[in-house]
């Protein structure tokens, strides 16, 4: 695509989505800044290419995350936030890996003997590619710009009853453990390289330590991107996705969450059973007030990007609750803000870097009529991990709030 034409695009994305606003807030005579772009390489460092990626220039930034267009073997795909472009390309190391388990002479036998013909990665390894469009717009910007039936535990299986009944579920999640990675990814390289691994494992009577000896020279162990892996890993590894969901039931129960957010929460599968578990598990820690509340609004998300959005926001409250001092969450212009021991209201927002665009401002401004009209005089605060431009920290501070960096 030109660069001429990607210009175009950004600004007829960027004017279909402030089309959206539903509130009213004028930015007056405010410098806005416009949507920038910047080299992957000025973005990332060394980590913009790989052995089996590239991540393509330029890196689009919409005030909110950084957009990413990943190149590999397998096809281009859209990566929205520095976190979620972590967890790729830690899942593609993982893909290199088992690429290289696929071609030793114990795999290629096995398969033989089993009657499975070689497994095939490159382009023909992937049958179910995901949508992989030229967004300049992550899915949480356009979730910032909208502000204003029974399910028992085996329906929310997530393992296919045969592939757990010969045994390539319980290989499926060996592996990941190995490679330290989501066995229910969605990412499909992953998904279908571990698939059809564990499957030439199960059917060839493959252990772990014989996949990994199987590789000339060994091989490098994936490390996981994800905050909480060390505790969640275990389970993943030992529990099928139903008995996951029943532990991620009682722990929302013991939370008082609703049973129909429960169940609403289940079947949303943009969350993996690895996202939903770690989500009750930061809440779990957290144990605040009203987690229903945070549960209804995470069940809204509408694609991966919003879904891991919503998983890094929690896991941020947990890890960094000592500082902030939360107790409860309130239902707040679309989001589940946080309110602290003190009374004032408390925004943590995961975002890579924050700039002062049209978006951006007009979401501060509703946020900041709605939350004066809940807390008087009290003094919002905006926690984030994100670089905060110095346009965006004045006209954030001359609307009231106080900035806490994390």
């Amino acid at each position: 695509m030109s660069r001429s034409y990607r210009h175009f695009a950004l600004a007829v994305a960027s004017a279909s989505s402030f089309a959206l606003i539903q509130f009213a807030w004028a930015a007056g005579t405010t410098a806005i800044e416009s949507v920038s772009e910047a080299k992957a390489e000025q973005v990332l460092g060394k980590r913009w290419t790989g052995t089996n990626w590239k991540v393509e220039s330029p890196v689009y930034r919409d005030g909110f995350m950084h957009n990413f267009t990943l190149e590999t073997p397998y096809g281009k795909y859209q990566v929205s936030g520095d976190k979620l472009l972590a967890q790729r390309l830690a899942e593609l190391q993982a893909v290199d890996t088992l690429e290289k388990m696929s071609k030793s002479k114990a795999f290629v036998d096995a398969a033989k003997n089993a009657g499975l013909a070689p497994l095939r990665f490159g382009r023909d390894l992937v049958t179910a590619p995901i949508e992989t469009t030229d967004r300049l717009v992550s899915g949480v910007a356009h979730m910032f710009d909208r502000v204003g039936d029974e399910i028992e535990n085996r329906s929310a299986s997530r393992d296919p009853f045969l592939d757990s009944a010969v045994g390539i579920q319980k290989a499926k999640r060996e592996l990941a453990f190995s490679l330290g990675v989501d066995p229910y990814s969605d990412f499909p390289p992953l998904a279908e390289g571990l698939s059809g691994v564990a499957q030439m494992m199960a059917l060839g009577d493959i252990s772990i330590s014989a996949a990994y000896s199987a590789i000339p020279g060994g091989a490098g162990i994936a490390v996981s991107s994800t905050s909480t892996a060390a505790t969640l890993s275990e389970p993943l590894r030992d529990k099928s996705s139903a008995e996951i969901a029943a532990t991620v039931r009682a722990q929302l129960e013991a939370l008082q969450v609703s049973d129909d957010e429960i169940k609403a929460f289940f079947k949303n599968t943009n969350y993996s059973p690895a996202d939903q578990l770690a989500i009750a598990d930061a809440l779990t820690t957290l144990h605040i007030k009203d987690s229903t509340v945070f549960i209804e609004r995470a069940t809204r998300a509408e694609n991966t990007d919003v879904a891991k959005f919503q998983r890094y926001r929690v896991e941020l409250m947990a890890k960094e609750n000592a500082r902030l001092g939360l107790e409860s969450f309130a239902a707040l212009s679309g989001f589940a803000i946080n309110r602290d021991k003190a009374g004032n209201f408390v925004a943590v927002f995961p975002f890579d870097e924050v700039l002062w665009t049209q978006i951006t401002s007009r979401s501060f401004g509703e946020l900041t009529d709605v939350l004066a009209k809940q807390s008087g005089d009290a003094k919002p605060v905006f926690a984030t991990t994100a670089r905060v431009s110095a346009t965006a920290e004045a006209q954030i501070k001359k609307l009231g709030w106080q900035i806490v960096k994390l």
